[in-house]
């Protein structure tokens, strides 16, 4: 009788503690891959860094407000791989045939790439700035982590190359919207238009990224998590961090693409830009901005930063 008591008690508790576990995965998957805040990534990593910058930038950002209201930026949405509306802000230069489709990160929108825009625009591009499905004024409840957002960037390339057979594209990203692009780069029907892509501050895959932020939130090993994660992941959605895999596709891109992150990268650890640089077998470069945090390189050291990018794309440049 006790050895069954014994039992029963063990198989309760074993029931319970299992659910909870299940609660608790439910709870991160909604927090890391649904639509909303994703502002814990920033209450639990060091982001002195990042804040640092900003700081910097106080004044520009004045001046990026005025130049947002004086240009009125074209409004338009795409169907999108989901299916689902994708929102762009398009900056025309009608004597321009140079392109650029910036790409925010994770948890943010494309006004958060407005700094880059303006850059690209006061330098002769046509700017093409998508708020990615799940963010901002796009559609979507799930987050894709570039697997099928990159499609939607492609999409956007070859309606360009459309309008403009002479167009010279570059595809410019930043954290997340950097992964999208190096996607975007191995991907088989990416327009030829696309001379070069900039990747500022991408992950290397989906599983690698969430091992380590579920290591820095939870201080708890994180293979099983990521792996029931991953689980629910496909289970709800038909997605999996496999396929979020950008050493993968830049292992096929044949697409010159110039490497950024910054030293002091807390969010998207540094070493990972020197496994992508690595596994590239097409022209590229790589520059890792000293002292800089996560996507704010280019408030760091701005002019070197854009030297870089503008020399980068006058050698790779198609037309």
């Amino acid at each position: 009788m006790k050895k069954y008591l014994a039992v029963s008690l063990g198989a309760a508790a074993a029931c319970l503690i299992y659910r909870e576990y299940i609660h608790a995965i439910d709870y991160i998957y909604r927090l890391c891959l649904c639509r909303g805040s994703k502002a814990f990534l920033f209450n639990c990593n060091n982001i002195s860094n990042e804040l640092n910058a900003l700081f910097l930038m106080k004044d520009e950002i004045e001046n990026i407000k005025r130049w947002y209201a004086a240009v009125k930026p074209q409004t338009a949405y795409i169907r999108g791989e989901s299916g689902r509306n994708v929102y762009l802000r398009v900056f025309r230069l009608e004597k321009s045939r140079r392109w650029a489709v910036t790409v925010h990160g994770y948890g943010c929108n494309g006004r958060s790439m407005l700094a880059c825009a303006k850059k690209l625009y006061e330098n002769g591009y046509n700017v093409i700035v998508p708020d990615l499905p799940c963010h901002g004024g796009s559609y979507g409840r799930v987050i894709g982590l570039g697997q099928y957002e990159h499609k939607d960037i492609v999409k956007i390339a070859k309606r360009i190359a459309e309008l403009d057979g002479g167009a010279d594209i570059m595809l410019y990203g930043v954290s997340m919207g950097a992964a999208t692009v190096l996607m975007a780069s191995g991907a088989e029907d990416l327009p030829q238009n696309v001379s070069c892509i900039v990747s500022d501050c991408s992950f290397t895959t989906a599983r690698d990224i969430f091992r380590f932020q579920i290591g820095s939130m939870f201080r708890v090993p994180t293979a099983p998590i990521v792996a029931s994660l991953d689980k629910m992941y496909r289970k709800r959605t038909g997605l999996s961090f496999k396929d979020a895999d950008v050493v993968r596709y830049v292992k096929r891109s044949k697409t010159p693409v110039l490497f950024i992150h910054g030293s002091a990268d807390n969010i998207v650890p540094t070493y990972m830009v020197y496994e992508l640089y690595n596994a590239a077998d097409c022209p590229k470069e790589i520059a890792v901005i000293k002292g800089a945090g996560h996507g704010v390189s280019a408030y760091i050291d701005s002019f070197n930063y854009w030297r870089r990018v503008f020399a980068f794309a006058d050698e790779h440049r198609a037309v």
